[in-house]
């Protein structure tokens, strides 16, 4: 696997990131990829954030967010697969609940998967201050 994705999936991140409507603060988009030579694989999720100062100092949050299924369909040349995944890919997929989406982009077979948490590894992408008068 090579040190960064290639610029299509780097473009198809920044797509996915425009069709993200946080309900919060929110980071980066975090992302994991793999590119066979048939097809690439690409996770999306929003990245933890880390409360700071305040009450709640330390505590880790999930931000909320909505994602705009039609513009992100429209960012693809075709679809032949689309689904929400309630529960994941079943008991031995760590990823939980995602939007699953097979088709092709920028001439690029892809598997996308939009994650509604972040992976339990995955560190905070942004740190938010929450301490009173800031």
């Amino acid at each position: 696997m090579a040190q960064h994705p290639p610029a299509w999936m780097e473009a198809l991140v920044d797509v996915v990131a425009e069709c993200f409507e946080a309900h919060s603060a929110m980071g980066p988009l975090g992302f994991r990829y793999l590119e066979e030579a048939t097809h690439g694989e690409l996770v999306l999720y929003p990245t933890p954030v880390e409360l700071v100062g305040g009450a709640e100092d330390g505590t880790v949050v999930v931000p909320g967010f909505a994602l705009d299924l039609q513009a992100l369909l429209d960012a693809f040349e075709y679809v032949t697969a689309f689904q929400w995944c309630a529960h994941g890919f079943g008991p031995s997929d760590p990823d939980g609940p995602c939007v699953s989406l097979e088709g092709l982009y920028q001439g690029h077979e892809v598997w996308l998967r939009v994650l509604a948490e972040p992976p339990e590894d995955e560190e905070p992408g942004l740190r938010l201050d929450t301490s009173v008068g800031s």
